[in-house]
């Protein structure tokens, strides 16, 4: 989830680079209002660790910020904003670079936590996001500190335990939207743009989740209350 920007970023940029083509001269002729166009790329993924025998607090270690950390591993960093003041419930920032020739842009997306230590689960849902430039060109720094107004993402990752062959398992459940309002002057075909847009953010849950999934096991397995 955390190079969700990086990638939305690279898209637009992408499209919003076409060949120029000649124009006829212009005619008085009315048209319609042009209309910015709405798309939609979506993914999802179940994703289970390898089983094991549970050994400590389940609810404990979901509620441990060293377990979160490890769930946001993705991105460049993640920082708490909270100091603990609501119970089961914490407020975290993730920053991400993104890669764009001639200067530093970082994306900065706010991320509510809410666990549940009776289930016990943990959900991770996006907030607000926010792109910060230093240097470059200053069109690009304007295309991409306007991205949070072009794109916005939701985002929820559910972590919860479960009973497995073998043990436990703990299993994420994902679910990513990323809505675009495009110019109605980029000559983008929506359907397949919005298919390859959803397959791209597929390939990277399929990617991360199964790896950070693990290491949260293993930080599990390896804590002490």
């Amino acid at each position: 989830i955390a190079s969700i920007e990086m990638l939305v970023a690279c898209t637009l940029a992408s499209a919003a680079f076409v060949a120029p083509t000649l124009r006829a001269p212009p005619r008085v002729v009315r048209h319609p209002h042009p209309v910015a166009r709405q798309l939609a790329f979506v993914a999802k993924a179940e994703v289970a660790s390898p089983p094991f025998a549970e050994s400590s607090d389940v609810a404990a270690w979901f509620a441990e910020e060293s377990a979160i950390q490890v769930l946001m591993s993705q991105a460049d960093a993640a920082e708490r904003l909270d100091k603990g003041e609501v119970a089961g419930e914490q407020r975290w920032e993730v920053t991400t670079g993104i890669p764009f020739p001639g200067m530093v842009a970082k994306s900065a997306t706010a991320m509510d936590v809410k666990i549940n230590t009776a289930t016990p689960a943990l959900q991770i849902s996006s907030s607000e996001s926010k792109t910060v430039c230093e240097g470059g060109p200053g069109w690009a720094r304007a295309f991409l500190s306007r991205i949070s107004e072009i794109a916005s993402t939701t985002s929820t990752n559910q972590v919860e335990l479960r009973d497995a062959p073998g043990g436990k398992v703990f299993v994420s459940t994902v679910s990513l939207t990323v809505a675009l309002t495009l110019p109605p002057f980029l000559p983008v075909p929506v359907a397949a743009f919005e298919k390859a847009g959803s397959e791209s953010i597929q390939k990277l849950i399929d990617a991360d989740m199964p790896t950070t999934l693990s290491k949260f096991r293993d930080a599990y397995l390896a804590y002490k209350p």
